[in-house]
């Protein structure tokens, strides 16, 4: 529990570097949310996905007591699936991924959340279960969930009313929902996809 702590704490971190560059001082930071505030909240917005800076795709983010979101679902699949091409590329469905997230603090700025993991048990490896989308090759559907041991983590923005998602990936858990058989791609680093709310649209 406590590295688990630790490693929250490290994303909320690398979060605040991210927004560093165009933050404000707390005197000036408007509105204050707490914690019910934010979970009431009912909102959607435009945004991108990016890694390592680079955007991969663009989303559209629901925000209620749950984050709703698809995920970079062509770019993931090609980390998951790299010797499928052609007729066999995987197809993703395009489905958003539902992420549950539980507040864990607030300052006058920002409201810190970590996401609500599962843990998943596979060839001897506990991880956390981030996020899952859905992809089919060949006609047969595969689901494919976001493992890492590390869990990632959420943060609103008060002065601008934006959130930014981070998810880091170290393990692909494929479930072929056909046969229910199970099998793994580790990724040779963590990655970690960011998603950055770009503007309010409702």
């Amino acid at each position: 529990m406590e590295r688990r702590r630790m490693n929250i704490c490290l994303t909320a971190l690398t979060l605040i570097c991210l927004l560093t560059a165009c933050s404000v001082d707390d005197a000036d930071s408007g509105a204050y949310l707490d914690d019910a505030s934010i979970g009431n909240q009912y909102a959607v917005y435009d945004g991108e996905w990016t890694v390592n800076k680079q955007v991969v795709d663009t989303a559209r983010l629901e925000v209620t007591s749950v984050l709703k979101v698809r995920l970079p679902e062509e770019y993931l699949a090609t980390l998951c699936f790299p010797d499928k091409s052609g007729a066999l590329a995987p197809k993703p469905k395009g489905l958003p991924a539902v992420i549950q997230y539980r507040n864990q603090g607030y300052s006058t700025t920002y409201t810190f959340s970590d996401i609500v993991t599962t843990e998943k048990n596979f060839g001897g490896w506990v991880n956390f279960n981030q996020a899952s989308f859905t992809v089919a090759v060949d006609g047969v559907d595969y689901r494919v969930d976001l493992l890492c041991d590390v869990t990632g983590s959420a943060i609103y923005r008060h002065d601008t009313e934006l959130w930014t998602i981070a998810i880091p990936v170290g393990t692909f858990l494929v479930t072929n929902l056909k046969t229910k058989e199970e099998s793994e791609c580790r990724l040779p680093s963590t990655i970690t996809i960011y998603y950055n709310a770009k503007q309010r649209i409702r």
